[in-house]
Order: C-alpha cells, then sequence, then structure tokens
C-alpha cells in the first residue's frame, strides 16, 4: 500500500526524493564528524586522568628588561617558585616548558628493541626535571613503577616515562621499566634514501603512568613524556593546591591585577606573587586554561562553524519537507476523505504517511549514501591521527565498515527524525478533517 501510494505521487515525491539525497550527501560528513568526537570525548575516556580541580596554571614574567638589570637571571626565577612552594595553599609547584593539553607534541612510530614488528603510533612531549612535574601534573606511576617523585627528580639521560596503554600496545605488558624501545622515522624522505624505516632513536623506559592524553579530545592514550632543558626565560607554572584549599579563592587572592613594567602600556604590577625581577601573571584553573588555549579554540572554532552547516541543512530538510508534504495533504484530501468515510482511524492515516515519508527518506539516504561511498573509499573516515603500526586497540571508528555502517544508520535516523517533524503538522492538520470537509475537494 505505501509503495503504491509512493508510487502514485511519484511527482511529488521525487522533490522531497531528491531534496533528502542531496541533504545526505552533504551532511554526512559533519554527522561523522560530530559522532566520532562524541565517541572520542565522552565514552573513550582513558583510565586514570589526572585531577584537574586544584590545578592553576601560570605565566612567568621580567619587570625590566634592561641589560643592567641584575636580577633577569634565574636566581629570582627560582626565587619566585620557591616562594610559592611555601605557600601555605600550595602542595607541588614547578615549571613546564610545555603543559599537557598544550598541543607541543611530536608524533611517531615506536616499538620495542626486541621486536620491530609490533610498532604503535605514540605522541612525545618533553618535561622539566627537577620541577615535582609529575606530582604537580597529577600523573600516577602504576604498581612496579618509580614513584612520581623519583621521575621528577632522578629519570635518566635517554629516559623515558611511558603511558599503561602504550605500554600494553607494544609488550602486552604494563611492567616494562628497564626495557628498550625505538622510534621509527616512516618519512617519504627515509623511504626514498634508504629504502625504508629507520630506527631514530633508542630510549630505555624509566617508569609508566597511568593513561592520559597529550592532546584533548583524542581517543587514544598512547603518550611519552621524556627529560629537556629549560629553554625560556619566562616559563610556563603548574601549581597543585592542597585538597582542602580554594582554587577561585588562591587565584583572587595572588591574582595579577594589571600588566607589568617592560610591557607596551608600562604599567607598574600589582602581583603579589614576585620576587626580584620575576613576577607570576595570568593565574588560572587548568581546566579554565585548556579552554583558552588557541589550539582547543580553534578545534572549538571548527566545530561550531560545523554545528551552524549541519544545523542550517536540516532546517532546510525541515522546512522543505514541511512544505512539500503540506501541499501533498492538501492535493490528497479527497483520499483521506475517502479513508475517514470508510471507517479510517486517524492513527491510521497518520501512520500511512509516516510510513511513506520513512521509507522515502530510507530510500533517498541509501542514495546519498552510496553517493558518499565513492568519496569515502578515498578518505580515512576515523576522523582522527592515522598512527602507524600494529598493536593498539580497535574500536569501531578505525574498522571501516562497521564505521560507515554506524553513520548511515546514525544519519537515517536523524533525517527521520527531522521529516516525521517536518510532516507532524500537515498530517495533524489532516488527520484532524471531518470526511465531510474533505469530501467536499471531490
Amino acid at each position: 500500500m505505501i509503495l503504491k501510494n509512493l508510487w502514485s505521487h511519484r511527482r511529488q515525491n521525487g522533490w522531497v526524493f531528491a531534496e533528502i539525497i542531496l541533504i545526505t550527501v552533504l551532511s554526512f560528513y559533519f554527522i561523522d564528524h560530530f559522532v566520532v568526537t562524541t565517541f572520542d570525548t565522552y565514552f573513550c575516556r582513558p583510565a586514570g586522568e589526572f585531577e584537574k580541580e586544584h590545578l592553576l596554571v601560570g605565566q612567568t614574567g621580567i619587570k625590566d628588561f634592561s641589560p643592567n638589570s641584575s636580577s633577569v637571571g634565574e636566581a629570582s626565577l627560582y626565587a619566585l617558585r620557591d616562594q610559592i612552594r611555601a605557600l601555605p595553599e600550595v602542595q607541588y609547584a614547578g615549571f613546564a616548558g610545555h603543559i599537557i593539553g598544550q598541543g607541543t607534541y611530536n608524533i611517531s612510530s615506536y616499538a620495542s628493541e626486541a621486536d620491530s614488528t609490533r610498532r604503535c603510533g605514540a605522541y612525545m612531549q618533553g618535561f622539566l626535571l627537577h620541577e615535582q612535574f609529575f606530582e604537580t601534573q597529577g600523573l600516577t606511576p602504576i604498581e612496579g613503577s618509580p614513584s612520581a617523585r623519583v621521575l621528577s627528580e632522578e629519570c635518566p639521560e635517554g629516559g623515558v616515562v611511558i603511558t599503561r596503554s602504550l605500554a600494553q600496545a607494544i609488550f602486552d605488558s604494563d611492567q616494562v621499566v628497564g626495557r628498550r624501545i625505538v622510534e621509527w622515522d616512516f618519512s617519504d624522505r627515509a623511504l626514498q634514501e634508504q629504502g625504508g624505516p629507520v630506527i631514530v632513536s633508542r630510549y630505555t623506559i624509566a617508569g609508566v603512568v597511568e593513561d592520559f592524553r597529550l592532546q584533548q579530545n583524542d581517543r587514544y592514550a598512547y603518550s611519552i613524556l621524556t627529560p629537556v632543558i629549560q629553554e625560556y626565560a619566562t616559563p610556563q607554572m603548574l601549581i597543585r593546591l592542597k585538597p582542602e584549599a580554594d582554587a577561585e579563592a588562591f587565584i583572587n587572592h595572588y591574582q595579577t591585577v594589571s600588566v607589568p613594567v617592560g610591557f607596551p602600556d608600562g604599567r607598574s604590577s600589582a602581583s603579589l606573587l614576585q620576587a626580584g625581577n620575576h613576577f607570576l601573571y595570568s593565574l588560572q584553573t587548568y581546566k579554565d586554561w585548556l579552554s583558552s588555549w588557541s589550539g582547543n579554540r580553534d578545534y572549538n572554532l571548527t566545530n561550531t562553524l560545523l554545528g551552524i552547516l549541519l544545523a542550517l541543512f536540516l532546517l532546510n530538510v525541515v522546512l522543505g519537507t514541511l512544505g512539500t508534504f503540506w501541499l501533498q495533504l492538501r492535493k490528497r484530501t479527497e483520499d483521506i476523505g475517502i479513508m475517514r468515510s470508510f471507517g479510517a482511524k486517524r492513527r491510521d492515516i497518520f501512520c500511512m504517511v509516516w510510513g511513506e515519508a520513512a521509507l522515502l527518506t530510507l530510500l533517498a539516504c541509501i542514495v546519498g549514501q552510496l553517493i558518499w561511498f565513492q568519496f569515502a573509499i578515498n578518505m580515512d573516515l576515523s576522523d582522527g591521527l592515522s598512527m602507524s603500526g600494529t598493536g593498539r586497540e580497535r574500536n569501531w571508528v578505525e574498522i571501516f565498515w562497521l564505521h560507515y555502517l554506524i553513520i548511515c544508520a546514525i544519519q537515517y535516523l536523524i533525517l527521520l527524525a527531522v521529516v516525521t517533524l517536518g510532516i507532524l503538522v500537515p498530517a495533524w492538520r489532516a488527520c484532524r478533517k471531518r470526511p465531510v470537509e474533505a469530501l467536499q475537494h471531490l
């Protein structure tokens, strides 16, 4: 019955059919992006995420940049650090050249020195020794690994600290302290000049910590931390407050409220956290710092733009479907009158109209998704970093066909909901007509 009705009104249905095909093709990427991002962010959180409520981020600065200033050097910088560590609310504090989530990392392929076949892509980021990094950041060593204090103070040259997931991916075990990993170069240059991938560096695993993510909203926790030398005269500072401390009250009390001497407007500093020529400013919670970081701003802006485009597409479907079905139902008023005169219930009429819309949407989605498939087979549907190698956990996002079919199903359900919304008003109005009113159109 539904197929017969669709065919008998094929000219009117053709416009809706073509429109839904177009929307299916154009909206597939946006829906894919949001579904995968949502899965990564809310359903794929690695275990052991560090505690962020009492973690603060600040920036050190210099009040006087003149060569005659006697306290531009490291002495006043470390005096400022020691002053902050001595505050009653502070549990740990230290300098950090790069902070987790800042986006300053390298991505390479790593493997066990004894088995190069188990390669796994991972992020690498540096940390400063003797700066209570692991304690302040909140990274937790697993059982069998040196403590956070030892890793912060005594990580040897050539030593690295890796996450539990990376250890499991490469070694099938998290008890890997003392074992060695190698970094591989798969660049086009190496492949052309060396005839294949080459080993770049070798590292000894000094410790293993619970999983965390160097890149926000990423689905993997394959990360490596390596000790580096301080290269900045005004490094960033991490501060971890004691559990009973109030982060907002601490910031309100010690925050710099004006720009220091040496900045373009020349105003003086009002910071309470200063030692010699150095001071601390832009103090904020780690959560606020993440949201303000440029990489995350760009990411959020991209998501916003994609969301606006997707909303416009869906609005177009609603309005187009509403207008088309409204016109169709007005032309089919006599059919509805005959059905009502023979005792058809309003529910039966609505189910017939909705069934036609659902089937039409299904057929249009299939055609549109097959058109998109021609593009999808040449694209990375994982919507994330393509980490080379084996040994990492796989989920539906990495399996092409499963990924494609799940997104197709989700897209159909979304479009079906939108089409249902579009026909709801005209179908309801048509069903409410009395048989006498409907038969007047005969």
